[in-house]
């Protein structure tokens, strides 16, 4: 979190709540949060002053957080760009941002994309819940489709959501792109949130894709708000390999690292 500029009504609204805490010389925000799709419960650093810039600074405030919350399953610590930890650390979310402007490349011509309908509705709630189950396995986590449907009827419900729907050349639905506002509670930044893209097999996913975030940025852009969006990391090596893949590609197409949540587990 290196020269990021904080709210200050976020450090007083954790003062008031208790959540503000010193652990040696650093003064950071810490506390117990549950994953509501998981139900996994942590233990956040959501701030630090000064950064955790190394291994020994976050291992400082690792244990300390253990020592407060010897239950919960692991620790998220949110850090700038450019930090990297190691084992017992290992990336949880990334969260990258494309400022306004800009296209990530060409697609098909015979794609459409348009603001979904009530036609697209369950379409769209299926893929959410397709996205939801992914993203928990991705981590190790098997979630039930009860419950990741829920989960999409939550974001569904969401106001001033907008979703982007790719139709190929019949008007079939091909892919989709969920966009939110969002304000950074920490910075008090205001953002459009790329909240959840995807293309399915057997639809061309690149190409639709590019399109699909073409038309976020374009929104993001006539609202004045850079775009916001976030790389779930997968667990195990092969898999943490194939999220640095993917990160590093959104790097090339223009996409920067805005700030990244490390896990560790309670051990």
């Amino acid at each position: 979190m290196t020269d990021v500029r904080v709210d200050p009504a976020y450090l007083a609204a954790c003062r008031d709540a208790d959540l503000l805490v010193r652990v040696g010389e650093v003064e950071c925000v810490l506390g117990r949060t549950e994953d509501a799709l998981t139900g996994r419960d942590f233990c956040l650093i959501e701030y630090a002053d000064p950064p955790p810039g190394s291994q020994a600074a976050a291992e400082a405030l690792r244990a300390h957080a253990v020592a407060g919350h010897p239950d919960v399953s692991g620790v998220l610590l949110r850090t700038g760009p450019g930090v990297r930890l190691g084992p017992p650390w290992a990336e949880h979310l990334t969260y990258v941002r494309h400022d306004f402007g800009g296209t990530t490349g060409s697609g098909p011509e015979d794609v459409t994309v348009l603001a979904a309908g009530p036609e697209h509705e369950e379409r769209v709630r299926g893929w959410f819940a397709d996205a939801f189950q992914t993203g928990a396995a991705e981590q190790g986590v098997t979630v039930p489709r009860a419950d990741a449907e829920a989960q999409a009827d939550a974001v569904l419900a969401a106001p001033e959501r907008v979703t982007l729907v790719a139709t190929v050349a019949d008007g079939e639905p091909a892919g989709h792109a969920t966009l939110l506002p969002f304000t950074d509670e920490v910075t008090g930044n205001e953002y459009l949130e790329l909240f959840d893209i995807l293309v399915p097999v057997p639809f061309e996913t690149r190409p639709l894709s590019r399109l699909l975030t073409d038309a976020a940025l374009a929104r993001g852009t006539r609202a004045g708000l850079p775009l916001l969006g976030n790389v779930v990391h997968r667990t195990g090596a092969p898999g943490r390999q194939h999220s640095a893949r993917v990160v590093a590609a959104l790097h090339r197409r223009g996409w920067e690292t805005d700030h990244v949540y490390w896990h560790a587990p309670n051990s």
